[in-house]
């Protein structure tokens, strides 16, 4: 097996820890030299409200979501936005290189106990060009409840500027299942403002789910 972006084999030295764990093993599948590119961000010095990188304290925006009334997501993310990370969004998502879907899973898991993972849908119109769900790919091999739906907008995200992502109308519904568990975690590639996932949390409040909502995205 081949890195994913360097297309250098990949070797699979497991500790005798993971080995004696009886976890199931996820391969890498980027080489340890092309990992090295993207920057982690460290949860003890991020913002507790959105994920932000060395900010301990909670950041303006987050600040500006609770004024607003909104119960605070306290999102972590696994990366920050780095050019090695926008060059990788840009394979991904912007050319369609849906090989590069695994490239994180291994890095992305999460507590699936009494917990839904609802990831953020693609537009149908972004689904139909695109031909793949971004956000379900990179978190495919974790059990995700799709209960939200999203309605195409006028514009992406991609293409507009802060005031314009800001004042993006709700696009979400939610649909939810009888049983539902005590903890939803909700899941996206990129943090940017914040506007997408708090429509998110809008949705599923609306449609009833009382239980905490947090999030988790690839990037902030």
């Amino acid at each position: 097996m081949n890195c994913l972006l360097c297309q250098q084999p990949l070797r699979s030295d497991w500790a005798l820890a993971q080995l004696l764990s009886f976890k199931p093993l996820t391969l890498s599948r980027l080489c340890a030299q092309c990992l090295a590119q993207f920057t982690p961000i460290a949860a003890a010095t991020a913002c507790p409200g959105c994920g932000r990188a060395h900010s301990p304290k909670l950041f303006a925006d987050c600040q500006r979501w609770r004024q607003q009334g909104y119960a605070l997501l306290h999102n972590r993310a696994w990366f920050s936005y780095t050019p090695a990370m926008k060059a990788f969004i840009q394979q991904y998502k912007g050319l369609g290189d849906y090989r590069l879907h695994e490239a994180f899973a291994d890095q992305l898991q999460l507590p699936t106990r009494r917990t839904a993972l609802v990831p953020l849908p693609s537009e149908p119109g972004h689904y139909a060009r695109r031909g793949f769900d971004p956000v379900i790919g990179l978190f495919g091999h974790l059990p995700l409840a799709l209960w939200l739906k999203k309605a195409d907008t006028a514009m992406p995200q991609a293409q507009k500027d802060r005031q314009g992502r800001l004042q993006t109308p709700q696009s979400f519904t939610a649909h939810l299942p009888a049983k539902l568990p005590p903890h939803v975690i909700l899941l996206d590639d990129l943090y940017t403002t914040g506007r997408t996932l708090y429509h998110a949390q809008a949705a599923l409040r609306q449609a009833g789910y009382q239980g905490t909502i947090t999030a988790r995205t690839l990037i902030r």
